[in-house]
C-alpha cells in the first residue's frame, strides 16, 4: 500500500519536479527504508496512520489535476478516490475502536474486510484518474469508458506520430 502510495507522489509531482532522478531515488530508499523498519518493528496501528498521511499528501495535488481536468467522467473517478477513502478509513477506524463491542453484535458488520474492500476501490479509482491526467498531459486523448456499463476504465489513443 505505501509502495502503491509513492508511486501516485512520483505521478503527481514529478512533471513540476525540477531534479529528474533526485525524487524516484528518494521515494524508492523511503520506502525501502519504511518496509525494513516495518517488517522489524510490525507498526499496527502506525502503519494505517502513515498510510493515511502518504494519501492527504497527495491530496492537494489531485485536487489540482481535479480542476484543470474538464471531463465529467474523469472527475467522477476523482470523487470516488475520495468517498471511498473516507469510507475504508471509517470503516477501518470503527473496526478499530469499536472492535469488542462490534464483536457482541447479533451481525457483525465486517469493518476490517470493508475497509480492504474500500481501499481496493480507493486504489482502483486513483489508478485510473491517474492514468487519465497522465494521458492528458502528454497529449493522447484519453476517454473514460466504462466495462460492462460499470467499472471505469481509460482508452488512449497516441497520436500517431509517437
Amino acid at each position: 500500500m505505501v509502495w502503491e502510495v509513492l508511486l501516485y507522489m512520483y505521478i503527481l509531482y514529478s512533471p513540476d519536479w525540477h531534479y529528474r532522478s533526485t525524487m524516484p531515488i528518494f521515494l524508492f530508499v523511503y520506502g525501502a527504508l519504511f518496509a525494513a523498519a516495518h517488517s522489524v518493528f510490525h507498526f499496527g496501528i502506525g502503519f494505517k496512520v502513515h498510510y493515511i498521511i502518504l494519501i492527504l499528501l497527495c491530496i492537494p495535488r489531485m485536487y489540482k489535476y481535479y480542476i484543470h481536468t474538464e471531463d465529467a467522467s474523469a472527475k467522477r473517478l476523482a470523487k470516488l478516490f475520495l468517498v471511498t477513502f473516507v469510507f475504508g478509513s471509517l470503516f477501518g477506524f470503527c473496526d478499530r475502536i469499536f472492535c469488542k463491542e462490534i464483536s457482541s453484535w447479533p451481525i457483525n458488520p465486517q469493518g476490517h474486510a470493508l475497509w480492504h474492500v474500500f481501499m481496493g476501490f480507493n486504489s482502483y479509482f486513483a489508478n485510473t484518474f491517474l492514468m487519465f491526467c497522465r494521458a492528458q498531459q502528454r497529449g493522447w486523448s484519453p476517454k473514460v469508458l466504462h466495462l460492462m456499463g460499470v467499472l471505469p476504465y481509460v482508452k488512449i489513443e497516441k497520436p500517431k506520430s509517437q
